[in-house]
């Protein structure tokens, strides 16, 4: 597959608590396309994939999550946890005026279009998950969650002057300081909406809430419910040295979902950021997915 070069616009959605920030690609009038980046990066990280889809058709708007790249943040007292990214979604859908789309999502944006899915069973036609599954991928410990989670919402209400960087340590934090290591054209297509310049220097926009990491204090029984009630089709990714194929629980949860709903999964040679890593390998397959009909549950 030969590289496309894709022009993307920068748009602004209005919000309840502010914003989401998005680039878009293709032609508002081709079938709506939702793209949903993983915890603590953003929209650019889709910004080399795009490149190889197909644009005639299709309409993708690859969003800044809430308190990630240009979106606005949560207001500063809450205590952030994966339900209110769900719900974020609904009014995201609703500023784009779109009663149905399809859903690209990597790792936790993947687990926040399941769950949205759910909830509202007919606004996604079918969902391409990107190493990323309805499961927790850490040792629950409720008591410390929410600890961590109010003691870091007590720090986002304080005006406190944040820590500044030069392109460079950004630039290594985005490939080291991860799940996976980035190359370097990946982190730089992320580089310009993880950061703002101020002073010949530069700030994360990152919300320092999204620090604890686990993002839910459910576990695996609580996931599974959810899991049960999945009826749309899913496209699963799983990367050979991606997040989901390290923990055995992955084959509970898949055997659950290819009861429940058409599960089509697809193993990709690569790491948790293959979509961004390498594109090109990932590509052929979510174009074919894009293409196809097939959009109601086996």
């Amino acid at each position: 597959m030969t590289e496309v070069g894709q022009q993307c616009t920068e748009i602004k959605l209005s919000v309840p608590w502010g914003h989401v920030a998005a680039k878009t690609y293709g032609s508002s009038a081709g079938k709506p396309v939702l793209v949903v980046h993983g915890r603590l990066d953003n929209a650019g990280s889709f910004s080399r994939l795009m490149k190889y889809l197909p644009n005639e058709l299709f309409y993708y708007v690859c969003i800044d999550l809430p308190g990630h790249g240009w979106s606005s943040h949560f207001p500063s007292w809450m205590m952030l946890d994966i339900t209110d990214f769900v719900h974020a979604l609904y009014f995201i859908l609703e500023a784009l005026q779109w009663e149905t789309c399809i859903y690209i999502g990597h790792s936790f944006g993947a687990q926040i279009g399941l769950m949205f899915s759910v909830i509202h069973p007919n606004r996604i036609r079918k969902l391409i998950a990107l190493d990323g599954i309805l499961m927790n991928f850490y040792e629950v410990d409720q008591v410390k969650y929410f600890n961590k989670s109010s003691t870091f919402s007590i720090k986002a209400g304080r005006d406190e002057k944040p820590l500044s960087f030069n392109k460079e340590e950004v630039l290594h934090a985005l490939k080291f300081m991860r799940i996976a290591t980035l190359n370097s054209e990946a982190a730089e297509a992320m580089f310009e909406h993880a950061v703002t310049k101020v002073n010949g220097r530069y700030i994360y926009n990152r919300d320092i809430r999204l620090k604890n990491h686990t993002l839910s204090y459910m576990d695996l029984k609580i996931f599974q419910k959810f899991n049960n009630n999945l009826s749309i089709p899913i496209y699963l990714f799983l990367s050979s040295n991606g997040i989901v194929l390290q923990y055995k629980e992955h084959e509970s949860v898949l055997e659950i979902m290819k009861s429940k709903t058409m599960l089509e999964i697809t193993y990709v040679d690569g790491d948790h950021d293959a979509h961004n890593n390498n594109p090109e390998k990932v590509a052929p397959f979510i174009c074919k997915i894009l293409n196809s009909n097939n959009s109601s549950k086996l």
